[in-house]
């Protein structure tokens, strides 16, 4: 899902007043030939200030207790209700993810309300991370055009020269949303990226507004904006100190975001600024006369490693390609005619921070930018107080108000041993077990209590 986040929230050890902790849990079982082959978590829902629906599941040890939870939550739909005109936040987001366990879990009515306060962001690591950058553009026709020529020269310059069967390059590769405007950069250096013009509400896909008028409006400026979404996975957050919250807050995390989108200009080489005319012969006369002779070859079209010197180990190609590729911003790695068509002139100005979309102040309310989304965790945090109150109340009214269990008793929730007790309630509650030939995952949650 763009713009989620994945978080995984690790379970503090309960002390002894917090008596036993019965995590709540969405279990499933697989069946085959009448018997359980296959028994783990599901995942079940969650949501935050609005009705976006956002993924939270529970994981177990072998011995079928819960040690953690991982969500995955589209930021801008939990806070906002859409995310179309945003920036990022990712720091405001590991907040988010914490108030809506925290909510989940008081509300379950089998963690002690104390414990749920003790649950903070020093428990929780990002597995996936997801940067949007939105670039605004003079107008719809510019951010299209601009998103396809984008694609087709991303396709020759990450090429490796060295496959010359290869047309264009096989990281780059359109989206599976359906949308042929939507193209990818996969899986480059632990990340990928991806590209689009979200001109309007796709099927299927979440967005609320508090009305039709408000909906135009933000539409309207998104048209002409360009989304580079870059997502990193969780081996690079890791090797890169960046697994934790704390690594995106305040400065570090506005330091992270220019770093990564620096990261993709050099990676589409931007400042290359390829030329798509001949160099004039006085340029090229203040070239060393060896690259005046590579040049002289790869103007004629001919393949550039064919070349005599080249192949004979004669020459050696990476300083002559980088003093031509400063001189006169040519590569000739590309072919002369292809590098004509895909230059884009002014490609360091068109893909730039400097265009990141500024919604007019009255929009500001139904957009995810840093004012809007502080205030709306401030308002989550407050449901987070209440629901914490009103658990603290009906965990006192319980029988005897009394907290039984020692610290060991950290989990009770389904045990490997009471499977036999589970498939008995099922086939009390009339739940049809599946026939040899069916594997069927089975969502006994209700009967988990």
């Amino acid at each position: 899902m763009s713009d989620s986040q994945t978080s995984i929230f690790y379970m503090p050890a309960p002390r002894k007043k917090h008596g036993v902790i019965n995590f709540p849990a969405k279990y499933g079982v697989i069946f085959n030939n009448k018997e359980v082959c296959h028994l783990n978590t599901m995942s079940d829902h969650i949501q935050g200030l609005t009705t976006a629906k956002n993924k939270i599941t529970a994981k177990v040890n072998s011995d079928y207790q819960v040690y953690a939870y991982q969500l995955s939550v589209n930021h801008p739909a939990t806070l906002i209700g859409n995310n179309v005109l945003m920036s990022n936040a990712v720091y405001q987001a590991a907040l988010t993810h914490k108030y809506q366990l925290q909510i989940n879990l008081a509300e379950s009515g089998g963690v002690d309300p104390a414990y749920v306060k003790t649950i903070s962001l020093k428990h929780c690591e990002f597995q996936e991370i997801t940067l949007t950058y939105c670039l605004e553009f003079e107008s719809d026709k510019q951010a299209v055009g601009f998103q396809s020529k984008l694609k087709r020269y991303a396709g020759i310059v990450l090429k490796s020269p060295r496959n010359t069967n290869q047309k264009i390059s096989n990281k780059v590769g359109v989206s599976a949303s359906g949308d042929t405007q939507s193209w990818y950069i996969n899986k480059v250096e632990g990340r990928s990226v991806l590209f689009y013009v979200k001109d309007k509400n796709q099927p299927k896909k979440f967005a609320s507004f508090v009305s039709p008028e408000v909906a135009s409006e933000i539409y309207e400026i998104a048209k002409r904006v360009l989304r580079v979404e870059i997502t990193l996975s969780a081996k690079y957050l890791a090797e890169n100190g960046l697994s934790k919250p704390s690594a995106w807050r305040g400065a570090k995390g506005k330091a992270v975001y220019r770093e990564q989108f620096d990261w993709l200009r050099t990676l589409l080489k931007v400042d290359a600024d390829y030329r798509v005319n001949k160099p004039q012969q006085r340029h090229v006369d203040g070239l060393p006369e060896r690259d005046q002779l590579v040049l002289a070859w790869y103007l004629k079209g001919k393949p550039i490693n064919q070349l005599p010197q080249f192949q004979s180990g004669e020459w050696k190609k990476s300083p002559i390609k980088q003093r031509i590729l400063e001189r006169l911003r040519i590569d000739i790695d590309i072919p002369w005619k292809t590098q004509c068509r895909i230059a884009i002139p002014g490609l360091s100005e068109l893909l730039s921070l400097d265009r990141l979309v500024k919604p007019p102040k009255e929009l500001l309310e139904h957009c995810h930018f840093p004012s809007t989304v502080k205030r709306k965790n401030r308002e989550l945090r407050k449901l987070v107080e209440a629901a914490i109150a009103a658990a603290q109340l009906k965990w006192e009214k319980k029988e005897g108000g009394k907290r039984n269990g020692s610290s060991a008793d950290t989990v009770a929730s389904f045990q490997a041993s009471a499977l036999g007790t589970v498939l008995e309630a099922l086939r009390e509650a009339g739940v049809l077990l599946p026939s040899p030939s069916d594997e069927t995952t089975s969502d006994i949650s209700n009967l988990m209590g």
